[in-house]
């Protein structure tokens, strides 16, 4: 299975990843971290961003306002700034949208992500 990543200064790197179903191990490795975010790209594929790659804050539901919801808001990048992947992102998010995805991404099919039994 191919993935690419797109780096922050915009290169892109094409991998073939071995086994009949995707795993996230050697991807945390190709990408330079521990855990992802997972956008659809809805076309068939995912773009894996940094989990970590934000500072954020933790922002909790007044009591009795309705269901209990914890909002993480971003305040400050960690990484920088990846043009194209934001690029990417902005195409399926609502007009207006203006938050930047930061740090190095995979983008892969998301029928790669199965069961290997």
């Amino acid at each position: 299975m191919k993935v690419t990543i797109i780096r922050t200064d915009g290169t892109k790197e094409e991998h073939e990843i071995q086994g009949k179903t995707m795993s996230f191990d050697p991807l945390y490795k190709l990408a330079g971290c521990d855990t992802f975010d997972i956008v659809n790209l809805r076309d068939g594929r995912v773009m894996l961003v940094d989990d970590h790659g934000y500072e954020c804050e933790t922002i909790q539901d007044t009591p009795g306002t309705g269901p209990f919801k914890i909002t993480m808001k971003p305040v400050r990048a960690l990484k920088p700034v990846n043009l194209e992947a934001t690029k990417l992102y902005h195409a399926i998010c609502a007009p207006g949208t203006t938050h930047q995805i930061v740090g190095d991404v995979i983008i892969a099919n998301d029928a790669d992500f199965g069961d290997d039994e």
